[in-house]
């Protein structure tokens, strides 16, 4: 008992530190063994969690590169290898371990360093540093290209018909209701309509291009292929025209944009294919948008591609395309937009510039007469809640300067109102005699729609009171009233008329006077002179047609005697009166 008190009082570290006490030894350093390995077990796993959790991380900077492009800014020309920032004490060990597998890309400063490294990314890390500027265009020689993809294709999808004319804008003139032909047929009200320029687009298909001719028959603008990527092995190609076409285009007066056939089904295929677009338009002088014609149809790669996926691609060629100083656009059709982007459709033609493609019927065939299939003022444009600037509303028009058929746009610059054309008739009532002539154009002009004076496009026909048609010429010959119909062709609004009325009447006494008698000088002849002689030089007239002379008219004539003279008559006009006789007796005595 006496031992076994000594021990307690001796204490457990005593005991421990005693050769003599072996067994408790054995216990202390076994349970603190079993502490020191829980708690190293411990921060094994919280170190491991942490690490986890910054390879899962959805930002572009990951594990201690956060850290280190946080504290250095670098140029975007910069490499890895300029680069001499030491990294701070906390993440310099981690860092030094990271492969560029780890990181996931690799990034140098603010760019992803090369093409094998975007491919390393996911397309949102990838689409996310697009849009933050950090990643670089890749240069030419390091985009891989066939030039054995570069086939032509033909659009995919349907031609629709233009609404009908009960739901477009486009005017119909008013038919006149009016029976009386001196009321012009009614106008139409104003009417507001789009504002645009005619356009095409083309490639090297369309062979050698006269430009000056495309100019002249009245394209603004072009947009150009500068290249694309195949529809079945995917890879990228040049058109071979590209810049021969941008400079020639230019030089004629002709705004160019520009286009890539796009076959992308990634967003590292899109940056790619905004590269090569990029480099190809260098020095170019672009003025309009630089467009992805995304296209898919039966054996496309592109088929699969919807929702956010396809949105993702669109958008990262977009956002390449405008961190370069470029205007970026998307060409789309009504699929694309409805049943691929669906709800994300919104995201995209709410940001970028929309080239949409749906043709109308009434553009197609191709006419040898070019205009013929050109959109017109007042024509109906496909009724969308969504805007587009650009309208492709044909594949099959024809163009001065074109030996192919060419795709049809135009360019919607706003709005604009069209008034009722008019026809200004100076003198609505025209009077003259037997004899005298018109031109029933004098004083007679029309006005456009668009509020031009002119007289293109005006005519007139003229009518007798038996609905005769008759000219000038035989008109003024004969006694009656005529009626003028003019008729104006507005280019944009249609066709109106409008009438003014011509009455040729007798000559009166007083107008035209005569030295001879007007009636029939048969019934009362004489040998001697009298009021029916025409060669009696004697200026004195007679006041009667009986045998007795009077030196002076004494009475008024009656209104079936013969016509007094004047009283003293000069040879010119004697000559001029026996003139305007002729014409009359030819007249009603035809």
């Amino acid at each position: 008992m006496q031992k076994k008190a000594a021990k307690e009082k001796q204490g457990r570290f005593a005991r421990f530190c005693s050769a003599t006490e072996k067994p408790a030894r054995i216990s202390l350093i076994l349970a603190g063994a079993i502490c020191f390995a829980t708690i190293g077990s411990v921060c094994v796993a919280a170190i491991m969690s942490n690490k986890n959790m910054d390879l899962a991380s959805e930002n572009i900077e990951l594990n201690a590169a956060q850290q280190y492009l946080d504290q250095i800014s670098f140029e975007a020309s910069s490499s890895e290898a300029e680069t001499s920032v030491e990294p701070s004490d906390e993440s310099s060990e981690e860092t030094s371990k990271e492969t560029k597998e780890t990181k996931r890309g690799s990034l140098t400063g603010d760019n992803v360093a090369d093409i094998k490294d975007l491919k390393s990314l996911s397309d949102e890390d990838l689409l996310k540093a697009v849009k933050q500027g950090k990643v670089k265009v890749i240069e030419k020689k390091d985009i891989k290209q066939d030039q054995s993809q570069n086939v032509k294709t033909t659009h995919k999808g349907k031609i629709a018909d233009a609404p009908k004319p009960t739901s477009t804008p486009k005017p119909q003139p008013t038919k006149s209701t009016a029976s009386a032909t001196n009321v012009p047929t009614p106008t139409m009200a104003p009417i507001t309509v789009v504002n645009y320029e005619l356009g095409i687009d083309i490639s090297e298909f369309q062979g050698d291009i006269n430009w000056t001719k495309v100019k002249n028959d009245g394209i603004k603008f072009a947009f150009i292929r500068c290249g694309g990527r195949g529809y079945t092995k995917g890879t990228c190609y040049e058109d071979k025209k590209f810049i021969k076409n941008v400079q020639n285009a230019k030089k004629a007066g002709i705004k160019v944009g520009v286009y890539f056939f796009s076959q992308a089904i990634t967003v590292a295929e899109a940056v790619e294919e905004a590269s090569l677009t990029i480099n190809m338009c260098k020095g170019l002088g672009i003025d309009l948008p630089v467009v992805m014609d995304w296209e898919t149809g039966a054996g496309y790669r592109t088929q699969p591609l919807k929702g956010e996926a396809f949105a993702n691609v669109l958008d990262a060629f977009c956002s390449l395309i405008g961190k370069n100083g470029y205007t970026p656009a998307v060409y789309l059709c009504s699929d694309d937009i409805n049943n691929r982007l669906g709800k994300y459709q919104s995201r995209i033609l709410g940001t970028y510039k929309l080239w949409y493609a749906y043709p109308y019927s009434c553009y197609w065939p191709a006419s040898s007469s070019y205009r013929s299939n050109y959109y017109q003022t007042g024509d109906t444009i496909p009724p969308r809640s969504y805007a587009f600037e650009y309208w492709q509303y044909s594949w099959h028009g024809k163009v001065a300067g074109i030996g192919t058929e060419v795709d049809l746009n135009i360019r919607i610059l706003g709005k604009t109102t069209l008034k009722s054309p008019e026809i200004n008739i100076t003198n609505k009532l025209i009077t003259t005699e037997v004899g005298q002539s018109i031109n029933p154009m004098d004083g007679v002009k029309a006005k456009t729609c668009q509020g031009n004076v002119t007289t293109d496009n005006l005519s007139y026909a003229i009518k007798n009171e038996a609905g005769q048609s008759v000219t000038v010429d035989q008109a003024k010959q004969t006694i009656g009233k005529y009626t003028i119909t003019y008729t104006f062709k507005d280019p944009f609004r249609g066709t109106i008329t409008d009438t003014a009325t011509w009455e040729v009447k007798a000559p009166t006494a007083t107008e035209t006077p005569t030295p001879t008698p007007s009636g029939d000088t048969t019934l009362t002849p004489s040998p001697t002179p009298s009021s029916g002689a025409t060669d009696t030089p004697s200026p004195t007239p007679q006041g009667s047609a009986t045998d007795t002379p009077s030196p002076t008219p004494s009475e008024a004539p009656k209104a079936t005697d013969t016509p007094v003279p004047t009283a003293s008559p000069v040879p010119t006009k004697q000559e001029e009166n026996t003139e305007s006789t002729t014409s009359q007796e030819t007249t009603n005595n035809p």
